[in-house]
């Protein structure tokens, strides 16, 4: 195989990879939403705690999505608690960052939480996608 193949079939690998990730995220994101809305919206919790609940809920389908679909690989559940905590790292990372956009929202507009929540939901998929592709789900290491 020449040199412009392999590329061509890793790009197409990497277009693949990208496309089940945004589906999932979408999905995720689509989860994160509802449950948070629900909850604030249903008088149950204020914004921060939906947004908690959304998030840890969202967490485990986007999880999932990824471990089984988009990143998928042979034996992959060997390394299924690996792949877990380096997500959840960067998912925690995503959602400090989604709650320091909500806390900005709350302090300084006067409009509506829920506008807010999707907002603060809306701002993380595209960091995700690169720490997970990068990191959380990268192949392992070979030694020699």
């Amino acid at each position: 195989m020449t040199r412009s193949a392999d590329a061509a079939g890793w790009m197409k690998a990497e277009a693949g990879k990208a496309g089940r990730f945004a589906v999932v995220g979408a999905l995720a994101t689509l989860v994160h939403t509802t449950v948070s809305l629900g909850l604030l919206q249903s008088g149950m919790l204020q914004a921060f705690p939906a947004n908690v609940a959304g998030f840890l809920v969202a967490f485990c389908f986007s999880f999932a999505g990824h471990h089984f679909w988009s990143f998928a690989e042979p034996n992959g559940h060997s390394r299924t608690t690996h792949r877990m905590r380096r997500f959840f790292i960067i998912a925690l990372a995503g959602f400090m960052v989604n709650s320091g956009v909500l806390t900005a929202w709350l302090a300084l507009t006067p409009w509506p939480e829920s506008i807010g929540l999707v907002v603060a939901i809306a701002i993380v998929p595209g960091l995700s996608f690169l720490g997970a592709r990068l990191w959380a789900f990268s192949a392992p290491s070979r030694t020699s």
